[in-house]
């Protein structure tokens, strides 16, 4: 029987673009459905340090910094908010991105499909998914195309990456747990440019909490949730009064808003499905799980929930790494989710409570707690998703499971590089601090393997003694050894992932 594709992916929104480019860069073949025919409106607009470090391990960081740096001249904002509270601090988590971009989804998406169609990712939009069929060794994706026809496209694998109401969740008839929303905040984009020396405006007091930033060219971001307002339905429509109000309660002026772009509610619904994958059929991002957009880290984690999952079934549709593979997709990234909806619920408890005794403990948080800086940097590894190691194995190195220091590093012949650079094939990277020879009968392994020789020139504190590690294509560590080793004691590992 043949094949439409390798792999279909439902959505081709931010998630779906990622994972889509992703499969498509192993060599696999991609088909995108997408629904809509237009723009979405920009509800996310934030990229956080540890998404830019995956974007650059594809070369594409510098172009969402290009772009962001036409909205706003110098786009980098070094510090984070968390439960509201100012500020976490990028420069604690060692990241060589040691800030923040604002920029919003629409130019997001925009950016990650304009990479997914130039690796060969065939986007079709005005494609609505209507239900699936699986079998033994393919899925049938069945859809209306923009014509309004009836069609059925197969592949080897279907990843649904089409929002909180995802139609692929529904149509695997997986629970989605959890409980309805209890308050609502608003986020309206005001036409004026932002008023901020600085760029940004954040504040809270008793009537409620607020935050201010450039979005576009002469359009500002406003979040907020008032005491009073947040008691209002979610499908209730927002005023340009109510917007004033709001801003005149919390900050003593309305800062000249008189028009607004766009605007919506939110709330804090949260549900979350409880596997990841059935059968044939992956889900990412939103289709997965939805909840308050504490501290507009929720894009974030659904790019990485792409970038986890897109590599391994790219590798696997192409024989190069073992079906098992695809099983680590639930084991290492559900309990990053379930930890999100942990800080989400711990965040809003602290943020949205608007009593005296509530604004003081935040008051304390800010001036006592969240200055220290090793409390600071777990708050930024939290907001990053990173603050727990994937489960890949006992009696590993500290570094195993946890995001690859992107270590400067000097080649043989002389060349300057850094392991961001090398991870830009999507291969796994053997990188050997020694310069022996222990390691060049790996040079043949397989295709998704390079063999680096190589001297650190620059050194962290928890790489100060390594020897050898194994970076996934992810950009995360497999395997280190602080020991001198051999290609044997590597074997297992190797297996582990590559066929």
């Amino acid at each position: 029987m043949k094949l439409d594709a390798d792999v279909i992916v439902v959505g081709a929104g931010p998630s779906g673009a990622m994972v889509a480019g992703e499969i498509a860069l192993s060599g696999a073949s991609v088909i995108a459905v997408e629904r809509r025919t237009d723009n979405v409106e920009s509800r996310a607009g934030t990229i956080l340090p540890r998404v830019l470090e995956l974007l650059d391990a594809r070369g594409i960081a510098d172009r969402f910094i290009a772009r962001m740096s036409e909205i706003r001249p110098f786009p980098f904002r070094p510090t984070h908010i968390y439960a509201g509270l100012k500020y976490v601090n990028w420069q604690n988590i060692g990241s060589r991105y040691g800030f923040t971009l604002g920029l919003p989804q629409n130019h997001s998406e925009d950016l990650l499909l304009a990479w997914a169609i130039e690796k060969g990712v065939d986007v079709r939009h005005g494609h609505a998914f209507t239900g699936l069929t699986q079998h033994d060794d393919h899925v049938e994706a069945h859809i209306k195309d923009d014509a309004g026809a009836d069609l059925t496209l197969r592949a080897r694998y279907l990843v649904g990456a089409d929002g909180g109401r995802s139609a692929v969740r529904q149509a695997l008839d997986l629970a989605f747990d959890g409980r309805a929303g209890t308050f609502t905040g608003i986020v309206a984009d005001a036409e004026i440019a932002a008023p901020w020396p600085a760029g940004h405006f954040g504040t809270d007091n008793v009537n409620g909490w607020l935050r201010g930033f450039p979005f576009d060219k002469d359009v500002t971001r406003f979040n907020m949730v008032h005491r009073d307002s947040m008691k209002i339905a979610k499908d209730q429509p927002i005023t340009v009064e109510e917007v004033r109000r709001n801003l005149n309660d919390i900050a003593g002026e309305d800062f000249g808003v008189r028009s607004l772009r766009w605007s919506s509610r939110y709330d804090d619904t949260m549900r979350c499905v409880g596997q990841l994958r059935d059968n044939r059929v992956f889900l990412v991002g939103e289709s997965a799980r939805i909840h308050y957009p504490a501290s507009g880290v929720g894009m974030n984690f659904c790019l990485q929930d792409a970038f986890n999952l897109g590599w391994k079934l790219g590798a696997v549709v192409r024989g190069e790494a073992p079906d098992s593979v695809l099983d680590t997709y639930q084991s290492e990234r559900m309990p990053v989710i379930r930890r999100l909806l942990d800080s989400v619920r711990g965040q809003c408890a602290l943020q949205f409570n608007f009593t005296e005794e509530g604004v003081a403990l935040k008051r304390t948080m800010e001036s006592v707690h969240l200055p220290g800086p090793a409390f600071n940097r777990r708050l930024g590894l939290e907001l990053n998703g990173i603050d727990v190691p994937y489960a890949i194995g006992d009696g590993q190195h500290a570094l195993a499971g946890r995001p690859v220091v992107d270590l400067d590093l000097v080649l043989p012949h002389g060349r300057l590089t850094r392991v961001g650079e090398l991870l830009r094939r999507q291969q796994f990277l053997l990188i050997d601090l020694t310069g022996s020879a222990a390691f060049d009968r790996l040079l043949t392994r397989s295709p998704k393997l390079s063999v680096v020789k190589a001297i650190a020139s620059r050194r962290t504190a928890d790489t100060a003694n390594l020897t050898t590690m194994l970076v996934r294509p992810d950009a995360y560590v497999g395997w280190a050894s602080d020991e001198v080793v051999d290609a044997t004691t590597l074997e297992p590992e190797l297996n582990r992932w590559l066929s």
